[in-house]
């Protein structure tokens, strides 16, 4: 069985909750009596955005022949920037730049895993600069195996497992890092 393309929505966001962790501010000394939790993992509504935000543009399979183009190109990563800014700017009177930088990031990351990505069927890869381009873009680096999303096909839970299994051992520690980062910068305050 050929590899079908691109990471699992697992891969994806732990690579959004990487972002967000990264992203998320620093807890004030006064929190330290309350911390979010035991684990020092904040799920603060920011890392789940940013956690699903690097899953979405997978959404776009609902959509015939939509599948890597306008939602897996740098223009929706800029339009989830301004559409935050923007929104943030209207609920709460002034835009949350953090909040836009990090949901945009968490987006990139998307395009970044995919293009790091199995992708043996032609057009190989993304249309990263859709609309003004229409050619498809892959690095051929092959990092992350393709997940089969047809799930009822013959062999498709363990080229699924195997995909996830690769995504979390590359993936896991690079999340752990950032989980280790935002823990010791809350401690540090």
């Amino acid at each position: 069985m050929m590899d079908p393309p691109m990471p699992s929505p697992l891969g994806h966001a732990l690579a959004g909750l990487t972002v967000g962790l990264l992203a998320e501010k620093t807890p004030s000394a006064s929190a330290e009596s309350h911390p979010p939790s035991s684990s020092g993992i904040a799920a603060t509504p920011l890392v789940l955005a940013c956690a699903l935000m690097a899953a979405l543009p997978d959404a776009d399979l609902l959509i015939f022949d939509w599948h890597r183009t306008a939602t897996h190109s740098i223009t929706a990563t800029a339009l989830v920037f301004i559409v935050t800014a923007v929104v943030t700017g209207k609920v709460t009177g002034r835009p949350a730049w953090r909040w836009a930088a990090a949901l945009a990031a968490a987006h990139a990351t998307h395009l970044l895993l995919d293009w790091l990505a199995i992708d043996p069927r032609p057009p190989s890869g993304i249309q990263l600069f859709w609309p003004f381009s229409r050619e498809f873009y892959i690095s051929r680096l092959d990092i992350f195996p393709g997940t089969e999303r047809r799930i009822f096909r013959q062999g498709a839970l363990l080229l699924n497992a195997r995909s996830a299994m690769w995504e979390l051992l590359i993936m896991g520690p690079i999340s752990a890092a950032a989980w280790w980062v935002r823990r010791g910068r809350g401690r540090s305050h």
